[in-house]
């Protein structure tokens, strides 16, 4: 009998112990192993990843005028590199030094060849120096200080959407030559008060949506000609 004594009661304790433990497993329920915990977030990172991006609105003028901000930045600081960056990686950019866009003529550079454009001391023609007929030739660096920068136009006084401000001897056939585009262009009615509107300039952007995102594909340079 009193053996009989301490084995119920350590039995009694046991099975105390084993009802608390079975009883707190059936309301937590199984835990996850950390191998399915991993597997699970890294399907949530990869679901969030392969999220397409939302649909480029081809007619938000805001989106279209903070992208030809960064085009300007990028030329004012003579940064090839990051102008290169907003260029169109398949058809690259084409440059028009007067108004009128020649598909066949004008030259058209890709995004890499822009990239290294400062130190690119190649020579390429760019098309007819007008009034005069001779081939317009230069290096990247030439033309962009003669027919991109030669104005500040970051401080245009006259910004426009699909417009354009001034016409003059030459045809302007941006729209036509862009059918998928839209382009920003920046005027100066004139650079100084004496030459009377007579050196009037303006630079316009060309852009075409690109997987769901505005790249430059066009950069027309026009101004007063005789």
């Amino acid at each position: 009998m009193k053996k009989t004594l301490p084995i119920c009661l350590l039995a009694l304790a046991l099975g105390g112990f084993l009802g608390f433990f079975l009883g707190r497993a059936a309301v937590e329920g199984p835990r996850p192993s950390l191998t399915l915990q991993a597997a699970a977030i890294s399907a949530g990172s990869a679901s969030a990843a392969t999220e397409p991006a939302a649909e480029l609105d081809v007619t938000n003028d805001e989106c279209l005028l903070e992208r030809g901000g960064q085009v300007l930045t990028a030329l004012e600081a003579e940064d090839y590199s990051a102008l290169a960056k907003l260029v169109h990686p398949g058809k690259g950019v084409r440059f028009t030094p007067y108004s009128t866009v020649d598909l066949e003529g004008d030259l058209v550079l890709t995004a890499e060849r822009l990239a290294a454009g400062g130190t690119d001391q190649r020579v390429y023609t760019w098309g007819v120096v007008d009034g005069k007929g001779t081939l317009l030739t230069a290096t990247i660096p030439e033309y962009f200080e003669r027919y991109v920068a030669n104005a500040d136009y970051g401080e245009a006084p006259i910004v426009g959407m699909d417009t354009v401000a001034e016409v003059g001897n030459a045809q302007e056939n941006a729209a036509d030559a862009y059918p998928e585009g839209r382009f920003v262009e920046y005027h100066f009615p004139g650079l100084e008060e004496k030459n009377q509107g007579f050196d009037w300039c303006s630079l316009k952007l060309v852009f075409e949506p690109y997987q769901n995102d505005w790249r430059l594909v066009g950069v027309i340079h026009s101004e007063w000609t005789i």
